[in-house]
């Protein structure tokens, strides 16, 4: 009698111990680095320094990394999504001796097309500053999602509609670029970090719905206006290489939010900084400066 007490007490435990650990509980979203709680404000240093301009300011927030003696320059240049990779860059230019200079400015395009008039002024002086700045490489980054609507002869525009005078802007911006007098001579000099594939939804939301299980959170790997204006403008204009970072981000066909217990997306189409600081040797073997 007393064996079978002990056997029923060690089977109630256990069930109990099974409900603790399927049921959702305050502790799933401490699970993962960043947590859940926090993701959205997992910006990196760049955000902390006060380099990225936004709203109406049309001055350049300029900021340096690395060995500020150097004469190995290498720009930063983009909005929010070359901002999400300073995490990444940082500790590579420590490593290899650049000076890092971040141009960046959130929530306006880089490619020269018609848009509010403190975005144009913004990339205009950003422009010239970068061309006085003589850098030996330039590393450029830009959203190819939803945010970049633009008017045609004062019509408002589809994004999908949008899309070739994106395209079109880009060549011209990135044509600037080349004509640069310390890059004029360096085919290599300019690089693409390709914008990688958005999650349809927040991954942290999702995970929080979801108990923490990361493959019920996954989402297939598709961009979805093709294969974007960024990298049409770059094949266009024959710069390289291009860096894809969704190589990094997702497999052959499907993207997971996490890696263990790393959270790689901050909201559907930012990448956390703590994922982007694990990426800076991934980075260093594809962009090749030394």
């Amino acid at each position: 009698m007393a064996k079978f007490r002990l056997t029923l007490v060690g089977l109630v435990a256990l069930a109990a111990a099974f409900v603790i650990v399927e049921s959702p509980t305050s502790g799933t979203a401490e699970q993962f680095e960043p947590s859940l709680d926090s993701a959205r404000d997992d910006e990196g240093e760049l955000v902390r320094d006060n380099c990225r301009a936004h709203g109406k300011k049309v001055e350049p927030l300029i900021c340096f990394y690395g060995d500020k003696d150097s004469r190995n320059k290498v720009v930063l240049f983009g909005d929010s999504h070359a901002l999400q990779w300073g995490p990444a860059l940082i500790p590579l230019a420590r490593k290899r001796g650049w000076r890092l200079i971040t141009v960046i400015r959130a929530g306006c395009p880089i490619a020269n097309v018609v848009a509010e008039s403190h975005c144009a002024r913004w990339r205009g002086i950003a422009l010239r500053r970068i061309e006085d700045l003589q850098p030996r490489h330039i590393l450029i980054a830009t959203s190819i999602g939803n945010r970049y609507r633009l008017k045609y002869q004062g019509r408002n525009l589809s994004r999908k509609a949008s899309e070739p005078q994106l395209r079109r802007g880009m060549v011209r911006t990135i044509r600037r670029l080349k004509r640069i007098e310390s890059l004029v001579d360096d085919g290599s000099a300019i690089t693409l970090i390709r914008d990688q594939v958005p999650a349809p939804f927040v991954p942290a939301d999702c995970l929080k719905a979801n108990r923490g299980r990361a493959s019920r959170c996954s989402f297939r790997k598709r961009r979805r206006y093709g294969p974007g204006f960024d990298w049409l403008a770059a094949k266009r204009t024959g710069i390289g290489p291009t860096v894809d970072p969704s190589l990094a981000l997702c497999g052959e066909e499907w993207c997971s939010p996490t890696e263990g217990k790393i959270l790689k997306y901050r909201d559907s189409d930012h990448i956390t900084a703590t994922y982007a600081r694990g990426l800076s040797d991934w980075f260093d073997q594809r962009l090749g400066i030394r």
